[in-house]
């Protein structure tokens, strides 16, 4: 129920950014000829500081995304380890209990066949 909580409101964030972002920039603020920023020797990780923090609403959505996606992803690798280990456990059991199981119709068959063999040659003096 949480997650399902949570999911609406990622949703829901996301959408209002999407409307947010979807107005047309206004010429006033934005020339059509922005002036050429020189290189920076800003690292790669800077950059993307800079490209989310431009992008204000949005960019926050994309960090919580980020941070909620890490988190459940984080919590299911766990829970699929435990799930891993509990089956290669039972699969040991499993393996113990079928080789007892063979074992136990390799008797089963050896008795039978004598049993066989007995019945065979008890008709052939009979006969």
């Amino acid at each position: 129920m949480k997650q399902m909580k949570l999911s609406l409101l990622a949703i829901s964030l996301l959408l209002v950014s999407i409307v947010a972002i979807a107005e047309p920039p206004n010429v006033e603020y934005y020339p059509i000829n922005p002036p050429s920023n020189p290189p920076s020797a800003e690292t790669a990780v800077d950059d993307v500081i800079t490209i989310l923090l431009d992008q204000g609403f949005a960019g926050a959505i994309i960090v919580i995304l980020f941070l909620w996606t890490y988190k459940t992803d984080k919590n299911n690798r766990a829970t699929q380890k435990e799930n891993f280990d509990k089956f290669v456990q039972i699969s040991a059991e499993c393996s113990g209990h079928m080789a007892s199981v063979s074992a136990r119709l390799e008797n089963i068959e050896r008795e039978i066949e004598a049993t066989k063999q007995l019945e065979m040659l008890q008709a052939t003096r009979k006969g």
